[in-house]
C-alpha cells in the first residue's frame, strides 16, 4: 500500500517522522463514457489555445495571472523552495478540546502510522491525546498550498483531518430560506420529539448498505440478460402533519 504523505510530527521539541494513509476506500461503480452514436471512447486531451495542439502533462506548468494574459510561472522546483517548515512536518501549534472544532471544518481524513525506529515517540504522543482527551493542530504544505490539520488519537492509533480555513466555510446565512421558521402547534412539537426519541437507538454502521449500488447491479445484470426493468413507486398517502406523525410514532412502536 501506498503512502500518501510521508514527513514528520513535530511535537515540542520532539520529531516524529510518519507516513499518512487514505482512510476510505471508494467502492462506487465507475462508468466510462461513450459516444452514444457509435459507442466509441470520450477522452479528455489537454489542448494548448496558443498553438492548437495537445499537450502532454510533462510540458504543462502552473502560471499565476497577475494581468490579462500575463503570467508569473511556478515550477515544482520553485515550490519546493517555499520557506515553510509545513511543507516537510506538521508543527502541533496547539492543543485543544474536540468539541471546540465544528463538525463544518472537517475535510479529508488518513491514518498516521509510524516509520521504522520512530514507534516510541509516536506512542507516546498518541497516549498523551488519549490520557487528556484533546487534540492537537497544525499546518501542512501540499500540491501547492499550506492546509490546517488536526490529529487526534482514534482506535489504536492517530487520525489526521484536513482541515478548512474558517474564511474558506460560507456562512449559512448566504443560502436561501436557512433561518426559515414556522408556526408550530405545542402538540406537534411533542409528538416530533416523542418520535425522535423512539427512533433512538445505538449507531451501527453495518446496518447502513449502499442500496443504490446493489439497485444499480441489478440494473447492469438485468440490461445483460435481456429483462425489462421494472420500477414500481410508492404513491405517498396524504395526511395532514398530525396524522403522519401518530402514524410514525405508531410505526416505530
Amino acid at each position: 500500500m501506498r503512502a500518501s504523505w510521508k514527513g514528520l510530527i513535530s511535537f515540542g521539541l520532539v520529531s516524529i517522522p510518519v507516513k499518512a494513509y487514505n482512510t476510505a476506500v471508494p467502492k462506487e461503480i465507475k462508468f466510462t463514457l461513450l459516444h452514444s452514436k457509435d459507442g466509441g471512447r470520450i477522452r479528455y486531451k489537454k489542448y494548448c489555445e496558443k498553438c492548437k495542439e495537445e499537450v502532454m502533462d510533462e510540458e504543462i506548468t502552473r502560471g499565476y495571472e497577475i494581468s490579462k494574459n500575463e503570467y508569473v510561472i511556478l515550477t515544482d522546483e520553485d515550490l519546493e523552495k517555499i520557506p515553510l517548515k509545513s511543507t516537510k512536518s506538521i508543527d502541533i501549534r496547539q492543543f485543544f478540546e474536540p468539541s471546540e472544532l465544528g463538525i463544518i471544518y472537517y475535510s479529508q481524513f488518513y491514518y498516521l502510522v509510524p516509520e521504522k525506529g520512530a514507534e516510541k515517540p509516536y506512542y507516546l504522543l498518541k497516549e498523551a491525546m488519549r490520557e487528556t482527551k484533546l487534540m492537537g493542530i497544525g499546518k501542512i504544505a501540499t500540491k501547492g498550498r499550506e492546509g490546517l490539520v488536526a490529529l487526534r488519537e482514534f482506535n489504536g492509533g492517530i487520525l489526521l483531518a484536513n482541515l478548512h480555513y474558517i474564511d474558506e466555510i460560507r456562512s449559512p446565512r448566504e443560502i436561501p430560506n436557512w433561518d426559515v421558521k414556522a408556526e408550530i402547534s405545542k402538540e406537534e412539537l411533542e409528538l416530533a420529539i416523542k418520535l425522535v426519541i423512539a427512533m433512538k437507538k445505538p449507531l451501527k454502521l453495518e446496518e447502513f448498505r449502499n442500496e443504490y449500488k446493489e439497485a444499480l447491479m441489478k440494473l447492469i445484470e438485468a440490461k445483460l440478460s435481456g429483462r425489462e426493468v421494472l420500477v414500481v413507486e410508492e404513491v405517498p398517502t396524504a395526511r395532514s402533519l398530525i396524522d403522519a406523525l401518530k402514524a410514525s410514532l405508531e410505526a416505530v412502536k
